[in-house]
């Protein structure tokens, strides 16, 4: 008895011991694959063991910390107090810096003020002041009081048509103040109509950098440079727009309507009217990492007979935000085509790529405003931003009669 229960010990202890040598049920080889199935199996299963999570760029990582941390708008644009305003006042006026502030919610949280004062080293300026009353009637109203002084001393001028010439380039200087009011409903939240009326008080001298505009061009090759009256501004408009998001959008459309009448209030020889019907689609590919982007805006002024059109209050084409392979307001005249096309794609974390196209033309009278002989150019370029807005724009313009043209820009293009 004791030599049979010694022998039972001793087979137990030795079986202990060998499980306890032998590799967990874990960690034991997998039996050799019989099929074709089988060894495909095994082989995703040992290469997804071994892989790791993409590892990002310094660069990108640094895009991504700006973009998640909202660097650019808390500094640029923050919801309240002082702040630096950066940016571009109009097409020639170059890089333009100032102070800014804002404070939202007063009158009972109905109203928001705002106030900027902004410069750029080409002598270029505009203060602006605006109060804004935007939550009326639970969001479905809103009201707009604005003031705004600037002064921009070098504007480029070509003569009127779509046959001017480079070879009559020259520069004039334009003052101007408005004081104004607008309103609009909203009947919902992408559908608005309004109207608003401004003040205006336009005066013309000669530019600083080129011979006179009035030593090449007379009252009858530039209407409106012997005299400027001042003008009151009458607009109505209509616009549905659901695209997303708004800042930068990837999706949706926007079509805008908009009727004005500038009324000469010194002897009416410059009344006119204009219509502008504005297109803009973006049509999302891939999850909206990219987007083909189409715009198309339609420009018409028309004066009653013995009347004529300011020409420095006509529609232009040519520079940074429209034509851009052509100087800026290298075509102006009464009336205005343009179209253009972007293709879009996300490079990574707040840089996108875009490759474009723009043709348009102007036209003295709309008849001519057709699809024959429009201007053109295509480029590439890069945009750094967030879903809120673009920040920066830089591009190249080629492929147009007027040369090749590099443009640095602050904010989207449409």
């Amino acid at each position: 008895m004791r030599s049979a229960l010694t022998l039972a010990l001793g087979i137990c202890l030795h079986a202990t011991l060998l499980q306890a040598q032998s590799p967990p049920s874990a960690q034991r080889p997998e039996p050799e694959p019989h099929t074709r199935a089988e060894l495909l199996r095994q082989q995703r299963e040992e290469r997804s063991k071994q892989l790791a999570p993409p590892e990002r760029s310094r660069l990108e990582r640094i895009l991504l910390d700006l973009e998640n941390g909202r660097l650019f708008e808390r500094l640029l644009n923050p919801a309240e107090g002082f702040y630096p305003k950066i940016g571009n006042i109009t097409a020639g006026s170059g890089f333009a810096l100032g102070p800014a502030y804002r404070r939202p919610g007063i009158f009972d949280g109905q109203a928001d003020v705002s106030a900027f004062g902004i410069a750029s080293f080409q002598r270029y300026w505009m203060l602006e002041a605006r109060l804004r009353m935007p939550r009326l009637a639970r969001e479905r109203a809103s009201i707009d009081l604005h003031a705004q002084r600037y002064d921009f001393p070098d504007e480029d001028f070509f003569g009127l048509g779509p046959a001017s010439r480079r070879a009559d380039h020259v520069t004039f200087g334009i003052r101007n103040t408005v004081v104004g009011a607008s309103g609009a409903i909203h009947p919902r939240g992408w559908l608005a109509f309004g109207g608003g009326i401004d003040y205006l008080t336009p005066r013309i001298d000669a530019g600083r950098e080129r011979p006179s505009i009035g030593g090449l061009f007379g009252d009858a090759t530039a209407s409106g440079l012997r005299m400027q009256p001042d003008f009151v501004r009458y607009e109505a408009f209509g616009e549905l727009n659901y695209r997303e998001p708004r800042g930068n959008p990837r999706r949706g459309g926007r079509y805008a309507l908009t009727a004005q009448q500038f009324a000469d209030v010194d002897d009416g020889r410059h009344t006119f009217q204009r219509v502008e019907v504005d297109l803009q689609q973006y049509l999302p590919l891939l999850r909206d990492r990219r987007v083909l982007a189409l715009h198309a805006l339609v420009s018409t002024s028309n004066a009653d007979d013995g009347r004529t059109i300011p020409f420095y209050l006509q529609r232009t084409l040519g520079g940074p935000d429209d034509l851009r392979g052509f100087r800026r307001f290298r075509f102006r005249d009464a009336n205005m085509l343009l179209l253009q096309a972007e293709y879009r794609w996300e490079i990574f974390t707040a840089v996108d790529g875009a490759i474009f196209y723009d043709a348009g033309k102007v036209a003295r009278r709309l008849d001519d405003l057709d699809l024959h002989g429009l201007e053109s150019n295509y480029g590439i370029g890069f945009r750094f931003g967030t879903r809120s807005g673009v920040f920066l724009r830089v591009e190249g313009a080629f492929g147009s009669s007027d040369g090749k043209h590099f443009i640095f820009r602050f904010g989207h293009v449409f």
